[in-house]
């Protein structure tokens, strides 16, 4: 499938929605980002970069397997502009602890092999149910 002019723009709005709106709250409603009731109840430090990759993920994995209808180019767009808008902030955020940061990748490995082994069923489950 190619793209066409309408889902390009599409995707393009899609890129550009998440990072528009969160920067133009942020200006205007700053307190607003001081809410953490998600973070305090699941324990994580969630933030809008974490819903565009999995958003990335959700339409990279369609795409995978076969699926490349408009909707998922426009979804694959938004999870990218919600990724995009993190990244500088990420890496200008101080870390004097490596330490503390070695340790916590230590301690995250039984999560990790979680998620992996649970994205690798997936992905089996999919290729069995496409064939």
């Amino acid at each position: 499938m190619l793209m066409t002019t309408t889902t390009f723009i599409f995707l393009i709005i899609a890129l550009l929605a998440p990072s528009t709106y969160q920067r133009l709250r942020f200006r205007l409603q700053p307190d607003y980002f001081y809410k953490l009731t998600l973070r305090k109840k699941v324990g994580l430090q969630i933030h809008h970069g974490h819903w565009g990759l999995l958003w990335i993920f959700v339409t990279s994995v369609l795409f995978i397997f076969g699926y490349h209808a408009s909707w998922i180019i426009v979804w694959a767009g938004f999870g990218w502009g919600l990724l995009l808008d993190e990244i500088i902030p990420n890496l200008k955020t101080p870390s004097d602890d490596r330490g503390f940061e070695l340790e916590l990748y230590k301690k995250s490995t039984r999560g990790t092999m979680i998620l992996i082994g649970t994205v690798a069923i997936i992905f089996i489950l999919l290729f069995v149910a496409t064939r």
